[in-house]
């Protein structure tokens, strides 16, 4: 969808607009005074529409839709996966090189096993929750005797049966919360995905290198284009408002994590930047169309900040106290001033 005005039009929006120039412009509204302080990049957002912090929230995407729940939940705001999980002992060890595993201490329940990475994995999901869309055996996968794998989770390692199909209830039952919320944040993060090639599900997550080799005519691996993940999201769009709120309303942004690995002949650095450039625009597209979407610009917010103080030092994961002002801008963005301070 285009944007189009004529030119006293365009020139109005650009005079009004303090932050419109790269080198010109107050010093501290310049791009190019913003990209060099050293600090965190400060970007003016105006959002399409304030959030009521009593209204429930629902989000869902990749590891770092979850580190936003964090804050939201320590800043007062409902958010509706609070208390849903996987036991942690059910997760993998952290592998550095798939970047996959993780969880919480012993005991507790971690919500890293909801991380959504592709769009058409979100839509599997999703379909469970609204339309009862099912599987044989709910969707998981016996990789060997005894050994179950869950293909729409994140991070588990592989269960006895009745484990996996308890840990798949509570992931049901998580996303079933959706139907009580009044706003969506989406957190698009890959478009490489994998497919169980004997039950059509885009899976969220493959099984690991060892069984991909083991099982080559079972998994294939795609690479999601622009029509078909916006067409993936317009979908999931449409599910949520007649299932859901009739009028909920969808911020949404791109992760800015990048892959753990590529699966394409290429730099792992520039398909990620194929893969999250795919997203972007796909983003910019749900924004233009619909006046109940609004993206929000924690993607950009990372990358142009100093790489040294914006991530761990793997270079994966986003650093806290990046998150932290990322979720700041957030709140100054989508709540009124008397709403902050009662969320805070």
């Amino acid at each position: 969808m285009k944007i189009e005005y004529d030119a006293g039009t365009a020139l109005s929006i650009m005079r009004g607009n303090p932050v419109r120039g790269w080198t010109s412009g107050k010093p501290e509204k310049m791009a190019k005074e913003r990209l060099t302080t050293g600090g965190y990049l400060a970007i003016e957002h105006k959002p399409k529409f304030r959030i009521d912090p009593s209204w429930p929230i629902f989000t869902m995407g990749s590891c770092f839709a979850r580190e936003v729940e964090n804050i939201l939940m320590m800043r007062g705001l409902q958010l509706l996966l609070n208390g849903h999980g996987v036991p942690a002992e059910h997760f993998e060890t952290w592998n550095e090189e798939t970047g996959r595993g993780g969880g919480a201490d012993r005991g507790q329940l971690s919500r890293g096993a909801l991380n959504k990475y592709s769009v058409r994995s979100m839509t599997h999901e999703l379909k469970r929750a609204l339309l009862g869309e099912s599987y044989p055996d709910e969707g998981l996968i016996e990789l060997a005797p005894g050994q179950w794998f869950d293909p729409q989770a994140s991070g588990l390692r592989l269960l006895d049966r009745e484990n996996a199909l308890a840990n798949r209830k509570r992931l049901a039952a998580a996303t079933a919360q959706i139907r009580q919320a009044r706003v969506c944040f989406f957190t698009l993060g890959l478009t490489e995905t994998w497919l169980d090639a004997e039950t059509g599900i885009a899976m969220n997550a493959h099984p690991g290198p060892s069984w991909l080799q083991r099982m080559p005519e079972r998994f294939r691996f795609v690479d999601y284009g622009y029509d078909a993940t916006l067409a993936d999201m317009e979908e999931i769009i449409g599910l949520i408002r007649e299932h859901c709120h009739p009028e909920m309303r969808f911020v949404v942004t791109v992760s800015p994590v990048p892959f753990g690995a590529t699966f394409k002949d290429a730099d792992v650095i520039v398909a990620n930047s194929a893969s999250k450039s795919v997203l972007r625009a796909v983003a910019e597209e749900l924004f233009r169309r619909h006046d109940f979407v609004d993206y929000f610009p924690s993607y950009e917010i990372v990358l142009n900040s100093p790489r040294a103080i914006a991530f761990q030092d793997d270079q994966l994961h986003i650093a806290r106290d990046m998150v932290a002002h990322v979720m700041t801008t957030f709140q100054n963005a989508y709540l009124a001033p008397q709403e902050q301070s009662q969320a805070a």
